[in-house]
This record gives structure tokens, sequence and C-alpha cells, in this order.
């Protein structure tokens, strides 16, 4: 589960653009009964390592379009279920941004990273604050402006995710 509140600092994991659902998890795995027993071939054809060495909170930081092709919400789910704690992309596919969303996992556009993609590297750390829409990276010191979380989507990571603040919702009425 993603760190909650309004800063997370994480350790990233670097991938250019145009990374697919399918890039993410394979089709040919989706018959696969759980969330965890999928997590295991996570990025498998992209970074074999990725599912073995993540770490809680660590961030995805991508260019642009991550999240392309099918609609399908394991990709989010399964990142999240491995403790991803934020996408960070230049750009993402509507779809994806919102499963990500729905589903707790921030997924944070960074439009001025495809204009200087060597600020941020494999293995630095990161630390996002989305109160203030800011990233900055521990290794250079160096702060850059992302794209603030609107309320009404930072009420649904707070909660954990849409159908946990549904929930939380129903309750109080």
């Amino acid at each position: 589960m993603p760190p909650q509140g309004p800063r997370i600092k994480g350790k990233v994991w670097r991938f250019g653009s145009d990374i697919s659902t399918d890039d993410i998890i394979a089709g040919i795995h989706l018959s696969r009964i759980s969330t965890t027993e999928l997590t295991v071939y996570a990025f498998e054809h992209l970074r074999p390592e990725f599912a073995k060495n993540v770490q809680p909170g660590d961030i995805i930081v991508a260019d642009e379009h991550f999240g392309i092709g099918s609609s399908r919400e394991e990709a989010p789910a399964i990142l999240r279920h491995l403790g991803v704690g934020a996408i960070v992309a230049t750009s993402f596919a509507r779809i994806f941004f919102r499963n990500a969303f729905n589903l707790g996992l921030p997924a944070i556009e960074f439009p001025e990273l495809m204009k200087k993609p060597e600020e941020i590297q494999e293995g630095d750390i990161v630390e996002l604050d989305f109160t203030a829409g800011t990233l900055l990276n521990h290794r250079t010191q160096k702060s850059f402006k992302t794209t603030k979380i609107p309320s009404f989507l930072r009420d649904i990571l707070d909660a954990g995710g849409a159908i946990p603040l549904l929930k939380k919702k129903l309750k109080t009425q």
C-alpha cells in the first residue's frame, strides 16, 4: 500500500516512454486468481528484477504515455500491491491514470521531465509533496514543479481508494 499523507519519499525506478499495461503485466498471466500471484510477473519483459527488488515506497518515474494500451486495472493494482509509492510521468493514458487513483495509487504528472530527463535517474531518492505539487531530488537537491493532485483525488488517496472512500461515506450517512 502506498504511503499516505501529503509527502512520500522513495527510490526511483526509471522507465522510458510508451510503457503499456501489457508491459506492466502481460495479458497471458491474467488467468491467475489473485493479485499476489500476478505480482511476480510485474515488468517481466522490461525489468525482470523489478518484482523481486522493488521496496515499499519506491517511486516509478517514466517519460510520456505511461499505462497505454488496454484498460486493465490489474496493472495499477499490481504496482500498488508491490508497495509502489507513486508513479511520476510526463503523461499518462487517461484510463490508467484514473484506475491508479481509484485503487489508491498516486499518478503524478510531471510535464517538465521531458525537457530534462537526466535530472531524475535510476536509484535517486526523491520526495513528492502532493500539497505543494513538487518533487525534490535528494541527490541533486533540485526541486521541480509537478501537477498538484486535485482535492477530490486526494480524498480517494487518503481513503485508500475509491471503494474504501465510498464505504466510508456510506457509513457516515
